[in-house]
């Protein structure tokens, strides 16, 4: 009887364990991408989705900060495969990098039998908001400080939200804006190992320096930047093997065709945009390391660096061989898990 008793409340205590752990809301996510320029932002939009399907994120909107309409379309294909055509897609204006890329614009209109096999809910788009537009209705649409902002792209758009007036959609300006809603921003962006090349210009930052510098002068002191540079994804590598054996559920895939576009398959990949993503989600569950607190700066020369400054809420983040071993099994499993519906 002592022993059945001893039985019982352990049952009792591990029934009750669960929902402490699992009780978390969902991270309210927004994703601004310059999809069409790599393929890691593909695979980081598949992670995000996987995460929904777990119930750990809600995405509430997509940004393309790719100045071509593809990128929006394919984000749109995307979402339309994942069960999600709903969520709101926008578009920069005036933006950088015009041309198509190697894979956006082949897999929307990919139909090998004379019809595209992949639905979307836009037909052109010229049928999204500007991107700025979006993200102010989105944050203003939001509770006080419960908006993730994971930026992976060029800081174009980002920088344009800040530097926004009040407007018929909010009475707050850009930064005001952006320092009541978002919580955290984490953002794929600089480089930051010991011993970098002085000559290197991390792309996201190069393409649109000024965009880079404002974003940081204007980012509100009071919100969280936790940045992944690009050691971090150049550490990391989506594998071929995966991409050649674990997509193989559906005859057409827009993630696994995209890849296979970019360039001529097997060929590893850096995980860059998808670290900053599951940072965004799961940042408590030592994917990374973190460094120090600090100020992140664009420098003179138009490279990103990082101040110490215990004061200071910018950091990067850092990570270990076993982290890495690690990390590359969780985003390989996450950006190729089935659709929930």
């Amino acid at each position: 009887m002592k022993l059945f008793s001893i039985f019982l409340l352990l049952m009792t205590g591990l029934t009750l364990l669960p929902s402490n752990i699992t009780a978390a809301e969902p991270v309210k996510l927004i994703f601004d991408t310059d999809i069409g320029n790599d393929i890691d932002d593909a695979l980081a939009l598949a992670v995000i989705h996987a995460l929904q399907s777990r119930g750990e994120c809600e995405l509430l909107a997509v940004t393309s900060s790719k100045e071509n309409p593809y990128s929006a379309l394919y984000c749109d294909v995307v979402n339309t495969f994942y069960g999600r055509p709903e969520i709101p897609l926008g578009r920069v204006q005036q933006g950088k990098t015009p041309k198509d890329g190697s894979y956006v614009r082949k897999v929307v209109e990919y139909a090998p039998e004379g019809q595209p096999v992949f639905p979307r809910q836009h037909a052109s788009a010229d049928e999204l908001p500007d991107a700025v537009s979006l993200l102010r209705k989105t944050l203003a649409a939001q509770p006080d400080h419960s908006v993730v902002l994971v930026v992976v792209g060029f800081s174009t758009n980002i920088a344009r939200l800040l530097q926004s007036p009040a407007d018929e959609i909010s009475p707050l300006t850009g930064t005001e804006l952006v320092g009541q809603k978002v919580k955290l921003l984490s953002q794929m962006i600089g480089r930051f190992e010991p011993g970098k090349p002085a000559s290197f210009h991390e792309y996201n930052v190069r393409e649109d320096v000024p965009a880079a510098r404002t974003l940081f002068e204007l980012w509100p002191e009071k919100v969280p930047v936790v940045a992944s540079g690009w050691e971090i994804g150049r550490a990391i590598q989506n594998r071929a093997v995966s991409i050649l054996n674990d997509y193989n559920y559906v005859k057409y895939h827009p993630v696994k065709l995209g890849y296979e576009y970019w360039h001529k398959m097997p060929y590893d990949r850096p995980t860059y945009d998808l670290t900053s993503v599951l940072y965004a989600v799961r940042p408590e569950r030592g994917y990374f390391g973190k460094s120090a607190a600090g100020r992140l700066r664009i420098n003179q020369q138009g490279k990103l660096e990082h101040q110490q400054d215990s004061a200071g809420k910018h950091y990067f983040l850092t990570v270990t061989p076993e982290q890495v071993v690690r990390t590359q099994e969780v985003l390989e499993s996450l950006s190729s898990q089935p659709p929930s519906h």
